[in-house]
């Protein structure tokens, strides 16, 4: 009788390892601090969205994308998602998630003032009005960053909000700070290595849909950090 043949020798190797893979990403999901089941199945179909697409946008189209979102949401007992124009696509949201993660890593002890609203912006605009250069310049004396200081400037964009060119509103929300740091640089001669444009990435709070604004942190080191740092 003929030796019945089993599978490869790789087959072994790899069920290991995608076992191995699974079990990761179960303890990061168990020891995650927010336990939300939507996020679970968003972060499942942004996984399934780049394998079907090979990770390369624009081989599924919008529709699809969405179809396998709701799909893995039904996996769930999650209902459709209300809104599928303000879903973050899945490359925003794994850049996004980097982007977090460096910041904290990046983050120091430090003290701050902050100065909210230095400049207000017409509705998709990120073109400085009269009005904000008028107040800018009022308050660029208390602005100005002595040594060991930097100055950031902060764009917010409500998530409904699009630009004239339709960009997005993370996009409008970057091109308000740099409107801001451009114009403090240019007319008040910041020196431009201590002047930081950001932006939000996603507003954090209902209240902030209105906003159209531009804030102002002016970052002092610690005593610690002053000593240890030169100009």
């Amino acid at each position: 009788m003929a030796e019945q043949e089993g599978a490869p020798a790789w087959m072994v190797s790899f069920g290991d390892m995608m076992t191995l893979i699974l079990t990761f990403f179960i303890l990061l999901v168990s020891m995650s601090r927010t336990q939300e089941i939507g996020l679970v199945a968003q972060g499942v179909g942004s996984f399934m969205v780049a394998v079907r697409s090979f990770g390369m946008p624009g081989v599924l189209s919008a529709a699809e994308e969405a179809a396998q979102f709701d799909a893995v949401r039904m996996r769930f007992n999650l209902p459709p998602e209300n809104d599928p124009e303000r879903r973050d696509e899945h490359t925003d949201a794994s850049n996004l998630e980097l982007i977090r993660a460096k910041a904290a890593k990046a983050l120091r002890p430090h003290d701050e003032i902050p100065q909210p609203a230095i400049a207000i912006f017409d509705e998709g605009s990120a073109e400085l009005t009269e009005q904000a250069r008028r107040y800018i310049n009022l308050l660029a004396p208390t602005l100005l960053p002595a040594p060991k200081q930097v100055l950031q400037v902060e764009g917010h964009a409500p998530s409904n909000e699009k630009a004239g060119n339709g960009k997005s509103p993370r996009w409008l929300a970057f091109a308000r700070a740099k409107a801001v740091r451009d114009y403090l640089i240019e007319q008040h001669s910041f020196p431009p290595t201590r002047v930081e444009a950001r932006a939000w990435l996603a507003e954090i709070t209902d209240a902030a849909k209105s906003l159209r604004t531009v804030d102002a942190r002016l970052i002092l080191p610690t005593n610690a950090d002053a000593n240890t740092e030169s100009d």
